[in-house]
């Protein structure tokens, strides 16, 4: 249905979560979305949930035209209030293209409207999200950015070790290692003090 309403060069946004299903349920939403959205690829957009972002045409991420947009007073409000405070940050968000997608999906079957997989699987196991999310971080690759200089870069790599270094505390923090935890979430904050997403996670 998504995809029969969109307009040229329009892009689907797919919220996944992580916690709410086994990750073989998981790889069948994501062979769903891959098999209608040729183009694809795979955000994190908090601990506990992805987005899948999908498009019937090429999705070029054009650093310069998205600092641009970013200026934007409601774009930048809104993306500040929960931690993303630039360009860079945004983009550190990416995870994975099409490819990447397709080898965590491997040969799982989709989840259609006649084989409801999701509403008829077994119980979701305990601390299921310490599978699926670090399965789907280990599938990383640089995104395609054009028009990005250096410092760009380098700010985009600098905001993206941080935000893994906060999902390692997250999983120390699931798997019971206080020491580990600590450790992780006490650099974040340092590195980051005044982000609101992080503020926001540790209760401050």
């Amino acid at each position: 249905m998504a995809v029969s309403r969109l307009q040229p060069q329009g892009i689907v946004a797919q919220w996944l979560p992580l916690p709410t299903q086994n990750i073989d349920d998981s790889r069948a939403l994501v062979r769903s979305f891959l098999d209608v959205f040729p183009y694809a690829s795979l955000w994190t957009s908090e601990f506990h949930e992805m987005l899948l972002v999908g498009s019937l045409q090429p999705m070029q991420l054009d650093a310069t035209k998205i600092t641009e947009r970013f200026q934007q007073d409601s774009v930048r409000s809104t993306l500040q209030d929960v931690g993303i405070g630039s360009a860079a940050a945004l983009l550190a968000t990416w995870v994975t293209d099409r490819a990447g997608l397709e080898r965590f999906a491997a040969d799982a079957p989709a989840v259609t409207d006649d084989q409801p997989r999701i509403e008829y699987a077994p119980w979701v196991r305990s601390k299921e999200i310490t599978r699926v999310l670090p399965a789907l971080l280990d599938l990383y690759v640089p995104p395609p950015l054009v028009n990005a200089d250096a410092g760009f870069t380098e700010r985009m790599d600098a905001h993206r070790q941080r935000l893994m270094q906060f999902y390692r505390a997250s999983l120390h923090a699931y798997d019971g290692d206080r020491e580990a935890w600590g450790r992780d979430i006490r650099e974040v904050m340092q590195g980051d003090r005044a982000n609101p997403y992080f503020r926001w996670f540790v209760g401050q």
